[in-house]
Formats: structure tokens, sequence, C-alpha cells
């Protein structure tokens, strides 16, 4: 019979790096990326800023212009899109369905530097393209310097 070991209080604070650095890389691979993954808000969205004017541009596969709503309201562009889904008794049975929006709803701050009334949406092959020119106070411009 084996006689028990006694440890020291300081053994097990001598594996703590190790060991926090094995729980993040496990919260890590379990919380986080199946949730990035998933990309529950809605789908993927690209809006990116030029000298001109900033751009909103969103992939949507399967809509139609009918099925999209743009609104521009106190700073705040909003995407709404809705189309039926498919009757799932004409395919079979789903293993994995991920094409399955049926309503969605994406938001995004607009700065108030924008001439609202050339804002510009467009819809083709399945992406839908939002221009939202500057104002021209907002566009960046060089300032003289003047001497005495």
């Amino acid at each position: 019979m084996a006689l028990p070991t006694r440890r020291r209080p300081t053994a097990v604070l001598r594996n703590f790096p190790e060991t926090r650095w094995d729980m993040d890389r496990l919260f890590d691979e379990f919380f986080v990326r199946p949730m990035v993954s998933m990309n529950p808000t809605g789908p993927a969205a690209d809006f990116f800023e030029t000298e001109e004017e900033f751009v909103l541009e969103m992939n949507l596969p399967g809509f139609t212009e009918e099925d999209i709503d743009v609104n521009l309201e106190q700073g705040v562009l909003s995407i709404t899109g809705e189309h039926s889904v498919e009757d799932e008794e004409q395919k079979g049975t789903y293993h994995l369905r991920e094409r399955s929006w049926n309503r969605f709803t994406r938001s995004f701050s607009i700065p108030h530097t924008i001439n609202v009334d050339e804002v510009d949406a467009s819809f083709a092959q399945g992406v839908l393209t939002v221009k939202l020119p500057k104002a021209a106070e907002a566009k960046a411009r060089r300032i003289e310097i003047k001497g005495a």
C-alpha cells in the first residue's frame, strides 16, 4: 500500500499560467469561434469610407429588390429583408440549414456629415450597395497657412 504524498501549496500555483492558457484556449474554441462563424446578426456586410462617400455592401443571395427595405433615420442606416423560405418537405430531411433567413434587420451608425438627398441604393447579383455621399463640410481639405 502506497502512502499518500504530501504536496506543498506552491506546487499548484507553479502550473497556474499554463492552466490559465489552457482555459483561455478552451473558451476561445468552444464559445467564441462558433459564434463568429454562425453570424447570428444576419447577412455579411462591408462598410467602408472613401474620400467622397461611405459605402455599405451586403450579400443578400436569394433576395430581390422587393424583399429589401433600406431606411436612413437620425444617423442610423437600417437594412431589413424578408422573403419566404422554401418548403422543407420538397427537398427532404435537412441535416444542416444555414440559408433559411426568413427575416433580418441590420443597423449601422452613420456620421451626420452625409448629404442625405444624394444617398443611393442599388441591388445587383445578390449584393446590395448603399452609397452615402459626404457633405461638403465633412470632406478633407488642405488649409493654407498664412504668414505674418
